[in-house]
């Protein structure tokens, strides 16, 4: 279609001065059933095939979505075409499917030249290890952050001509990496456009397409004005009957087949933000004693972690405070533990017992700390006994940024006729929450006003541990 073949054009623009590729970075940002995967297996497919030894990758949504794309939408139409010639016959000969290959954690399309098609799991290692000659990021809309790229990205420093391509749809309030990418692309590309020609510098290309803000939606003038497909792959009576199927979720057609973003749909606070803030007290009045009682948070990806405290303070319960918000495996939890015990004193660890920091236990045990692993009703219990206690006054915390973003971006998950955080629905990670919330419920079992840190009971009765 023209669109594919202007989008291509772009994206190979010569620097004069190296012959190589002006762009390094193609940030393509089309509407739904345009062809993009079209689009990239042709980039993919060109650079194994006229550069022996490469190494690409392709990444979706997921792994899984990825692998699934590996064979239906790249290997089979290569395999269906002449260029099935150019793949590698001594891969695939078991399963009937030359140059495909599929060894578990290993799949890939093979060639004979020795280039190399493979997947990516979506988490901070992607793109580690071999050099990579080009990259795609597909339906970036459904990445939450950044590190797909950040992975990609050092594995094509030494190769002069890669190139990553990050396609998508529109996102929705979700999508913060797709939109940081975009909204600084935009700010870019007005920038650059202020210049001379031989004064611009970027090396990023940005391909949209969306509707002007405002347009009429249902009119078909509309739509032939920003999707690139209609006339070819699509019909105006394809994008009617969409239209009419997303009728109870208008935003849902606007982001496919407008381009429009959705606006932000932030949850109702769990504790009201007038009733959080007025717990806030400035850090030089932050007047905790005695010893504190520390969590440490695992998100279930275990690509979060968060350690909290909760010490008494006087004229409240608790004062709540998050020390560390790490994104990765938590294998540092232990060790820095250990290091804010000789600091700050307390030897009691709470955890989530149907939790990732649950894999934590014994390693902290055999750093001498007390772990106290709380069950779902324990959970529930701290849940709403956090609500309890801010609504109130008798919580303390200095307004942290994390542990505020956590807070206002979590929401409820009934159990039964009570409710616990939802890490799966949430808009953000809230292992910080956790982690105030469970240090809060294990420090007032124990506490009372004879809290020992010495002892190791929990809620009156002593441990087996």
């Amino acid at each position: 279609m023209p669109w594919q073949r202007l989008a291509a054009d772009i994206a190979h623009e010569i620097d004069p001065e190296t012959g190589l590729p002006w762009y390094q970075e193609i940030l393509l940002v089309v509407l739904r059933q345009c062809g993009k995967t079209t689009l990239l297996r042709a980039e993919l497919t060109d650079t194994c095939l006229f550069k022996p030894k490469a190494r690409v990758r392709y990444t979706a949504q997921n792994r899984l979505m990825a692998l699934g794309r590996l064979e239906a939408d790249f290997w089979e139409p290569i395999n269906a075409s002449p260029l099935r010639s150019f793949l590698n016959p001594r891969v695939g000969r078991r399963t009937g499917k030359p140059g495909l290959s599929g060894k578990n954690g290993q799949e890939a399309i093979s060639f004979a030249n020795g280039a190399t098609w493979g997947i990516d799991s979506v988490k901070s290692t992607s793109g580690h290890g071999p050099s990579l000659h080009k990259g795609a990021i597909d339906e970036a809309f459904a990445h939450p952050d950044a590190r797909i790229e950040q992975a990609m990205t050092p594995a094509m420093a030494t190769i002069p001509d890669a190139q990553l391509y990050i396609a998508s749809a529109a996102g929705d309030a979700s999508s913060v990496y797709l939109r940081q990418k975009l909204e600084a692309a935009r700010a870019r590309v007005q920038l650059e456009n202020a210049k001379p020609l031989h004064q611009r510098v970027s090396r990023t290309a940005l391909i949209e397409y969306a509707a002007p803000a405002g347009a009429d939606r249902a009119d078909p003038a509309t739509w032939w004005a920003c999707h690139p497909a209609l006339g070819y792959t699509i019909t105006e009576a394809k994008i009617r009957a969409a239209m009419e199927s997303f009728e109870h979720e208008p935003e849902e057609f606007d982001r496919a087949y407008l381009g429009w973003w959705p606006s932000a749909k932030v949850p109702d606070p769990v504790i009201p933000r007038l009733a959080w803030n007025d717990l806030k007290v400035d850090e030089d009045k932050a007047d905790w004693t005695g010893e504190p009682v520390w969590c440490v948070d695992v998100a279930p990806e275990r690509d979060w972690t968060s350690i909290g405290f909760a010490a008494k303070t006087p004229g409240a319960r608790a004062h709540l405070e998050v020390i560390d918000h790490e994104q990765g495996p938590p294998h540092w939890a232990v060790r820095r533990l250990v290091q804010l015990r000789g600091l700050l004193g307390g030897n009691v660890v709470a955890i989530d017992g149907q939790g990732g920091a649950g894999a934590l236990e014994k390693d902290l045990e055999r750093e001498g700390f007390i772990v106290q692993r709380l069950s779902l009703r324990d959970k529930v219990d701290a849940c709403g006994g956090l609500y309890d206690d801010a609504l109130s006054g008798l919580i303390k915390h200095m307004g942290d940024s994390v542990l505020d973003g956590a807070l206002f971006s979590a929401v409820k998950r009934y159990t039964g006729d009570a409710w616990t955080f939802w890490r799966g629905k949430s808009l953000k990670d809230i292992t910080p929450l956790y982690a105030v919330t469970l240090a809060r419920h294990v420090l007032v079992q124990l506490w009372g006003d004879d809290y020992d840190p010495d002892e190791s009971t929990y809620g009156g009765a002593e441990t087996d541990e």
